[in-house]
C-alpha cells in the first residue's frame, strides 16, 4: 500500500513538474527542436555632420553562425579550424543555447570559399547577412561620434559619444524570424517575420570643412580644439588628438587592437576636449580680472609696476618675462599677460572671490555637454581644502591660482564656454554636438551671470589688444579683428626643471627640457570682435608658450571661417545678379 501510495505522489509530482512548474521551459526546448528564432540586427540610425556629411552609417557584414544546442557530439576538428578560438567554441558549447550566434563575424569572401567545402561535415553552422555599424571617413570626429559594442547577439549598444548618449533614439529594434528545421539543421520553412524598426536619424551640429581643418591642424600634437557658436553653444568643430578609429568596436574588438590603443602612451582613447584637465594658466588671469572688476576692487586704470619678480614672505614669484614689463594698467596686463600685475591682484582680491566668480563663469563644474565621461575641472577654495587636504588655505596659494596653476584645473569646452560667456553679454551656454534626432530639433538651457556689460566690454577690449599688439600679436590677421587670450600651462616648476638639468633656468632652452616636463600652450579667441560668431579653443599639450603653438591653430581656423563667410555671401550675391 505505501509503494502505491509513494507512486501516486511521485506521478503527480512529475505531472506538476512537466505541464506546470517547467511547462513554458519546455515547451521552449521542444519548439526549439524544430524551430529556430534568428534575430537580425536593425539598422542604426544614421549620423551627419550639419552640412550633410555621412559620418556613421550601415554596413553589410557576412557572419558564420552556430546553435550551440545542435552540437550534439564531438567538436570537428574543422570547426576549430575555422574559428581559431578553441576556448571560445568550448566556453560557448558549455552552455544550453537554443538561438544561434555568430563565431565568426565578418567573414571575408576569400574566407568563404576556403570554409564552404567544409560545411557537410558542419550541418550546425550557418552563414547570415547583417548590417554593422560602418564609420566611413574612420577617424573623422571620432571623440564626438564614439562607437557601438555587441551587447548580445545581435544587439548593439551606444558606449561612447553620441552613440551612447543618444542611443535610445539611433538604436531601432531588431527583425526576427522563426525558422523550421529538419534533423540536420536545415532551414524548411519561415514559420514567422517581424519586421524591426530602423532608428532615428542624427544630425550634429559639427561642421565637416571646419572639423576636418582643425584635426589637420593638430594632428602632430596631443591636445584639444572646440569651435562653438558663443551665443548658442552649437559646436562647429570638437577635436581631441589624436584620434581613433571607431570602425574596430562595431563589432568583437580583438584583442591585440584593443591593447594597441592602451598601451599608447598618446592615450587615444581620451576625449582631450571634455575629459582631460588642465592647469588653464594665464588665460585663468580673465576670470581675476572679472572677479577685481565686479567686486569694485580695482578700476581698469589700476596700475603695478612689474621688474619680473615679485616677493611674498621668504618667497619668489617670477614672471615669464624675466626683465619685467614696467607699469601696466589692467588692459596692458592681460595683452602682455603680465605674471606680477596678477599676482598682486589675485592677493586683493583673495581666493573667496576669485572661487566664485570661476564658478559663477561655469569653471569646476560639467558644462552639460552630450558627450560621455566629462569631467568637471577643480576651482579650489578654502572650504575644498579643508575637505580634501584636511589643511588650512595659505594666501601665498592664491597667488599660484590667480595665475592659473596651484589646484585649478579646467578642460577645454569649459574655456570655450567662459569666453563664450564673455562675448555673448554674460550668457553661460550648455555647449551639445547634436542639433536635431529625426525631425525634432533639440534645445538646450542658457542661463544668465549676473555680471555687468561694463566688465564684459573691458575685458572683450582687452582680448583685443591680446591679439592686436599683445602676446598674439604675430596671430594678427589682416582681413578680420579678433579678441584672445594666451596662457601657459605649467607642467613642472622652474626649480624642478632647474635640477633635473642641473642648471639655472636662464641657460635652460626649450629643447633641452624633457618632453614631458614641457608646459601646456592655450589659446582661446573669438571673431570677429565687433560681433563674435565664434569661440575657438585650443590647448596643445607639451609645445610651450600659447602664442607659440596654440595660438597659429586658431589663427587658421578664424581666417577659414571669415573666408568661406565671404565666399558664401559674394556666391550669393553672384546667384542674384545672374537670377538664380
Amino acid at each position: 500500500m505505501f509503494c502505491v501510495t509513494l507512486g501516486i505522489f511521485i506521478s503527480l509530482g512529475r505531472f506538476f513538474y512537466l505541464q506546470i512548474s517547467h511547462r513554458p521551459e519546455i515547451l521552449e526546448r521542444a519548439q526549439s527542436i524544430r524551430t529556430r528564432v534568428k534575430l537580425l540586427p536593425p539598422k542604426r540610425g544614421e549620423i551627419y555632420t550639419s552640412d550633410g556629411v555621412l559620418v556613421a552609417g550601415n554596413g553589410i557584414s557576412i557572419d558564420m553562425l552556430i546553435v550551440p544546442i545542435e552540437v550534439r557530439r564531438k567538436v570537428p576538428e574543422e570547426l576549430y579550424d575555422i574559428v581559431e578560438n578553441k576556448e571560445y567554441i568550448d566556453e560557448i558549447l558549455k552552455k544550453t543555447i537554443y538561438y544561434p550566434i555568430p563565431i565568426k563575424t565578418d567573414v571575408e569572401y576569400n574566407e568563404l570559399a576556403e570554409i564552404l567545402p567544409l560545411i557537410p561535415n558542419l550541418p550546425f553552422i550557418y552563414f547570415e547577412l547583417v548590417f554593422k555599424r560602418v564609420y566611413p571617413l574612420r577617424t573623422f570626429a571620432s571623440h564626438v561620434l564614439g562607437y557601438v559594442k555587441t551587447e548580445r547577439p545581435y544587439e548593439y549598444r551606444g558606449i561612447y559619444g553620441v552613440e551612447a548618449v543618444y542611443d535610445e533614439y539611433i538604436r531601432g529594434e531588431p527583425s526576427k524570424k522563426i525558422v523550421e528545421i529538419d534533423a540536420l539543421g536545415r532551414e524548411i520553412e519561415l514559420v514567422k517575420s517581424e519586421e524591426g524598426k530602423r532608428g532615428e536619424t542624427l544630425w550634429l551640429t559639427i561642421d565637416s570643412q571646419i572639423q576636418a581643418i582643425a584635426e589637420d591642424l593638430i594632428k602632430d600634437y596631443e591636445g584639444a580644439i572646440v569651435v562653438m557658436n558663443p551665443h548658442s553653444g552649437e559646436i562647429l568643430a570638437l577635436v581631441s588628438s589624436p584620434p581613433f578609429d571607431p570602425n574596430s568596436f562595431s563589432r568583437k574588438v580583438e584583442k591585440e587592437r584593443w591593447s594597441e590603443y592602451i598601451s599608447d602612451p598618446r592615450k587615444p582613447l581620451i576625449n582631450r576636449a571634455i575629459s582631460a584637465e588642465y592647469h588653464p594658466g594665464s588665460v585663468f588671469k580673465l576670470v581675476v580680472a572679472i572677479a577685481a572688476l565686479e567686486e569694485g576692487i580695482i578700476s581698469k586704470d589700476f596700475r603695478v609696476s612689474c621688474p619680473g619678480k615679485f616677493f611674498f614672505g621668504k618667497n619668489e614669484f617670477r614672471c615669464w618675462k624675466k626683465e619685467g614689463h614696467g607699469s601696466l594698467d589692467l588692459m596692458g596686463a592681460i595683452a602682455k599677460s603680465c605674471d606680477v600685475y596678477f599676482y598682486t591682484l589675485g592677493l586683493k582680491v583673495g581666493i573667496d572671490r576669485i572661487e566664485k566668480w570661476a564658478k559663477k563663469f561655469g569653471l569646476g563644474q560639467k558644462t552639460g555637454i552630450d558627450l560621455t565621461l566629462e569631467q568637471p575641472g577643480l576651482i579650489p577654495g578654502r572650504e575644498w581644502k579643508r575637505q580634501v587636504l584636511k589643511d588650512k588655505w595659505y594666501e601665498g596659494e592664491t597667488i599660484s591660482v590667480a595665475v592659473g596653476q596651484s589646484y585649478t584645473t579646467v578642460t577645454a569646452v569649459q574655456i570655450a564656454r567662459l569666453t563664450s560667456a564673455i562675448v555673448n553679454g554674460g550668457y553661460l551656454v550648455t555647449p551639445h554636438v547634436v542639433k536635431k534626432v529625426g525631425d525634432k530639433v533639440l534645445d538646450f538651457p542658457k542661463t544668465k551671470i549676473d555680471v555687468s556689460d561694463k566688465t564684459l566690454d573691458i575685458i572683450k577690449e582687452a582680448m583685443l589688444y591680446v591679439v592686436e599688439w599683445g602676446t598674439a600679436a604675430a596671430s594678427k590677421l589682416q582681413t578680420v579683428k579678433y579678441g584672445g587670450k594666451t596662457g601657459t600651462s605649467q607642467v613642472a616648476s622652474i626649480r624642478a626643471i632647474e635640477k633635473i638639468l642641473g642648471k639655472p633656468w636662464e641657460r635652460i632652452s626649450f629643447d633641452e627640457i624633457p618632453k614631458e616636463f614641457r608646459d601646456h600652450a592655450w589659446f582661446t579667441a573669438f571673431a570677429p570682435y565687433e560681433k563674435p560668431e565664434i569661440v575657438v579653443s585650443v590647448v596643445v599639450e607639451h609645445c610651450g608658450g600659447g602664442a607659440k603653438c596654440a595660438a597659429p591653430i586658431a589663427k587658421k581656423i578664424i581666417e577659414y571661417y571669415m573666408n568661406s563667410k565671404v565666399a558664401m555671401r559674394l556666391q550669393g550675391e553672384y546667384g542674384k545678379n545672374f537670377g538664380n
